[in-house]
């Protein structure tokens, strides 16, 4: 008996060796595992960035009157090529109009096909529509006292041949709808609802077609003394409901030769601001007037030019070959919507005329530009005497619009 319990008692000591061996190693194993592989730490987890939004800045230039004398018309015909070609007045300054992001100017001129004629009852050649979209333009403000020199139909096949060249237009409809929707521009991603209006039709009555022309004044047939006031307020409103950032408007307006405002005009421009335009941009009266920033109602810039004077032109009159390009900058507020005029300049420009040119023909010039050519030994444009023209046109345009060619 004695040894079988020793026996039993080895057995249980093997039993209690083996299990205490067992449990080391596993507990060694946990051990060496958890060396190797460290619980995970916490991470932190950084919240996204917010995207910056920037404000849209764009530019618009202005153009002045294209009053489109026979001379000019004739001289701009190719007869080897068979065809109009008004590309060559812009040359030097089409940069200006191209580099813009939209570019605008008045028409005082129809398209009705020929017979092609002068004043006092305009008509072009077709291919100009073309040419002006060429040298940068993007919209016409077709609202004028010659909008009806060709009657309703000139009126008609004008819009049609602006249409067609892929040009814009305000001012002027072919129906009722036309009249009612509200022209909206993008002007380098700002949306701009445009209106234009005219004093007057040179005494020809609208008829049958009271939409086809925006007149502003009730009595158009006679004094054009009465302002439609009413009608100017009722078509803001519609622009202010319109998809657009802002409200710019072209008016036709003034005396004619004054080189300031008359008493109308700055009712009107004043009106126009406080019903919410932003910008005023005046036409008509064939030579400058004065331009100027305007303080709104809510704090934002606005922009007044009350005419730029002819663009294009065969009057050579004191300072009716005088007009500007105005860059006006615009810029959207990212936050509020809200558009400003935050920078604005204008280049000087003067039409020469073949009279007055070394090459014999018309011509839109930069003057500060001709002039540093001249100065610098180039006559091929000009020679003194037109150079002193420059000179003077310069200093004329400067008392009108400002001694500063840079506004703000």
């Amino acid at each position: 008996m004695k040894h079988a319990s020793r026996v039993i008692g080895w057995l249980a000591m093997l039993v209690l060796l083996g299990a205490a061996g067992s449990l080391f190693y596993f507990g060694w194993q946990r051990g060496d595992e958890s060396a190797e592989v460290p619980p995970a730490e916490s991470e932190t987890v950084q919240p996204p960035e917010e995207p910056v939004v920037q404000d849209t800045v764009a530019t618009l230039c202005v153009a002045g009157d294209l009053v489109m004398h026979m001379p000019i018309v004739n001289e701009a015909y190719d007869s080897a090529a068979g065809k109009y070609d008004f590309t060559y007045l812009f040359e030097q300054v089409r940069s200006y109009y191209e580099q813009a992001d939209y570019a605008v100017a008045c028409l005082e001129t129809t398209f009705n096909g020929p017979p092609y004629s002068g004043f006092p009852m305009f008509c072009a050649p077709d291919e100009l529509a073309a040419d002006l979209k060429t040298v940068g333009f993007d919209l016409l403000s077709t609202s004028g006292n010659h909008s009806l020199d060709k009657w309703h139909d000139g009126l008609v096949r004008t819009l049609d041949v602006l249409d067609a060249a892929g040009m814009d237009h305000v001012g002027t409809h072919r129906t009722q709808a036309e009249r009612d929707a509200v022209k909206v521009i993008d002007v380098g991603g700002i949306r701009l609802a445009l209106l234009a209006y005219t004093y007057g039709t040179n005494g020809m009555p609208l008829n049958e077609h009271p939409y086809s022309v925006n007149v502003y004044t009730t009595d158009y047939l006679t004094d054009c003394s009465e302002v439609d006031y009413d009608m100017i307020s009722a078509d803001l409103e519609r622009a202010k409901r319109a998809d657009a950032d802002a409200i710019a408007v072209y008016m036709h307006w003034g005396q004619e030769y004054s080189r300031t405002p008359s008493e109308q005009q700055t009712a009107l421009a004043d009106f126009l601001f406080e019903n919410g335009a932003t910008l005023v941009l005046g036409g008509h009266v064939h030579v400058p007037q004065p331009m100027e920033l305007r303080q709104l109602p809510d704090g934002r810039t606005g922009f007044l030019c009350y005419c730029l004077g002819n663009f294009i032109s065969n009057q050579h009159d004191p300072y009716t070959n005088l007009t500007a390009a105005v860059n006006l900058e615009l810029t959207k507020d990212a936050e509020t919507g809200a558009v400003t005029v935050s920078g604005c300049e204008y280049i000087p420009m003067y039409m020469l005329h073949p009279d007055a040119s070394n090459e014999g023909r018309y011509r839109l010039l930069d003057i500060k530009q001709t002039m540093q050519d001249y100065e610098n030994g180039d006559t091929s444009v000009i020679g003194e005497t037109g150079y002193q023209n420059l000179k003077q046109g310069l200093t004329d345009l400067r008392t009108i619009f400002g001694t500063d060619e840079v506004l703000l």
